[in-house]
């Protein structure tokens, strides 16, 4: 097994672990708010600020962990191993064109993978901003509420 597919095994492996939990949290908070409900407390609501980041607080590291891979893949240049490999071989060039074609195959690879790295870092700067400034909280409320709300849990 290449270091290429290792990491990409790796990395993919860390997703589905925290895609599991989270949906084992939301379930879990609407099965103690379901229980709360069938006691008699009809106005209990279940997908408040603090339920639902006592739910994600234990995945934050692994959610960390996976943006470290991210970004580590990144800068170490590791690609799906089916992304187009750079051509090499002379010859092969040769064959398609020139070795002009070739420079502006790694030019057009240099900005797409430039353009990445400034979308990978604006948006981990703009999730930091909406963590500080509480908005995680609240999507995650709203969504979880309006998610149950559609199929008629909630």
């Amino acid at each position: 097994m290449t270091r290429e597919k290792l990491f990409m095994t790796v990395q993919a492996a860390l997703c589905a672990v925290i895609a599991a939990l989270l949906a084992a949290g939301a379930l879990n908070l609407y099965l103690d708010g379901a229980a709360k409900q069938a006691e008699g407390d009809l106005f209990y609501y279940m997908f408040t600020r603090e339920r639902v980041a006592a739910k994600l607080l234990p995945v934050l590291p692994l959610l960390f962990c996976a943006v470290g891979l991210t970004i580590a893949g990144v800068i170490l240049g590791i690609r799906d191993g089916n992304a187009e490999k750079p051509l090499k071989d002379e010859k092969t060039l040769r064959d398609l064109g020139s070795i002009r074609e070739k420079a502006v195959h790694q030019q057009a690879d240099q900005k797409t993978l430039t353009l990445r790295t400034a979308v990978l870092v604006i948006a981990l700067i703009l999730i930091v901003i909406g963590i500080i400034n509480g908005g995680l909280e609240d999507v995650l409320a709203k969504g979880a509420a309006i998610c149950t709300e559609c199929v008629g849990l909630g």
